[in-house]
């Protein structure tokens, strides 16, 4: 079983240490500092960065990610901080794709990334 689907896609799996999960807090507009130097604010919400990066890939799998972070907006599927699998809502930064070799005029990729940032 994969461990990460977009779109309801399984993907490739990403390499070892590839999936960097993040819990960015969404403060409140009127956020900073008193007088005193002590932070004021409320957190409003908690959204989830994923930066993922792929072992080297093939056209198709590459092609196959291409096509899944094309959307505005999409499903992820993967495994949380603690192991439950969750689904939540992203979108994605520009994703890259390196061209490691053209061997008989086939591309491979090395260091494909993408980060998704949870709507």
């Amino acid at each position: 079983m994969a461990s990460l689907y977009i779109g309801g896609q399984a993907m490739p799996e990403p390499k070892k240490n590839g999936l960097d999960i993040k819990h960015e807090k969404i403060w409140s507009k009127k956020t900073g500092r008193g007088s005193d130097g002590t932070m004021l604010g409320d957190i409003i919400a908690y959204k989830t960065t994923l930066t993922i990066t792929w072992p080297p890939l093939s056209q198709s799998e590459a092609a196959l990610i291409d096509a899944a972070v094309a959307p505005s907006f999409f499903n992820v599927t993967y495994r949380e901080v603690g192991g439950a699998a969750v689904t939540k809502t992203f979108y994605s930064d520009t994703p890259s794709y390196p061209v490691y070799s053209y061997v008989q005029g086939v591309s491979t990729y090395q260091g494909v990334q993408v980060q998704l940032i949870e709507q």
